[in-house]
């Protein structure tokens, strides 16, 4: 299972990481995996050259952190969140999405 988690603090996105094999079906046919890693890879990449994102890629892993979010790193984001938690709609066996809210040391989890 691709496991991805969002982080918002005080309103404003500050990281995101996916974890992860989708195991819908073997390398290279997997729909999944390729639609999610098409958009995590392609938000990273947009975050860094724009907002001056710390992106970090591994086997199985991508991590996206920002120091100073933004209007635009908020938009960007965003529509990365609603994009995989759609097609976590559609296979949640094998995407979790995760999203981490810390307001003023409260944190809540929403899934």
């Amino acid at each position: 299972m691709i496991k991805a988690r969002f982080t918002s603090v005080n309103g404003h996105y500050v990281s995101f990481s996916f974890e992860g094999h989708s195991e819908f079906d073997a390398k290279g046919r997997d729909i999944v995996c390729a639609a999610v890693s098409a958009l995590a890879q392609h938000t990273a990449r947009m975050l860094a050259e724009r907002c001056g994102a710390i992106v970090e890629k591994g086997p199985a892993r991508l991590k996206v952190e920002l120091a100073q979010p933004s209007e635009m790193s908020d938009l960007l984001i965003e529509e990365l969140y609603r994009s995989v938690d759609n097609i976590r709609s559609q296979y949640p066996q094998n995407l979790s999405v995760e999203v981490k809210i810390d307001e003023n040391r409260h944190t809540v989890v929403r899934s």
